[in-house]
């Protein structure tokens, strides 16, 4: 193939007019690959995964709608909705509307969660070791 001056769309179309057998350098492939831009949008793992894991993962501007949060934090809809308005219980949910839509930023739902989640049985620091005592006898 030459010098690797020549367009990744060349290059594919040269190797899809090689004939059967063809050996390519793995080198000259790499350098090919290195010439494509990264891919903007999530990765396949990325986009398997549930809103429940993605929330966690994704960058802190990606915007979900309510079909999104919902299945992020297991929640009902009147739940969202309650948590959204201006009589919510509690800390609203920070959100955003686009034209009547309501939208959430990932980053700040990671937050929302972790400054309003009450922690009931906390972490321990060390390992807990269980001992046995033998019963005299």
């Amino acid at each position: 193939m030459g010098e690797m001056s020549r367009s990744i769309g060349e290059f594919q179309a040269w190797l899809q007019a090689s004939p059967p057998g063809t050996m390519v350098d793995a080198r000259v492939v790499a350098q090919a690959l290195s010439a494509v831009p990264p891919t903007a949008g999530p990765s396949p793992a990325e986009e398997a995964a549930s809103w429940r894991v993605r929330l966690w993962v994704v960058p802190p501007d990606t915007r979900l709608g309510v079909a999104e949060l919902l299945e992020a934090l297991g929640r009902t809809r009147s739940w969202l909705y309650r948590h959204t308005g201006p009589r919510s219980p509690g800390v609203r949910i920070p959100h955003r509307k686009l034209e009547g839509e309501l939208v959430f930023l990932a980053g700040e739902i990671r937050s929302w969660v972790v400054e309003n989640e009450e922690v009931v049985v906390p972490a321990r620091g060390a390992a807990l070791v269980v001992t046995r005592r033998r019963r005299p006898g």
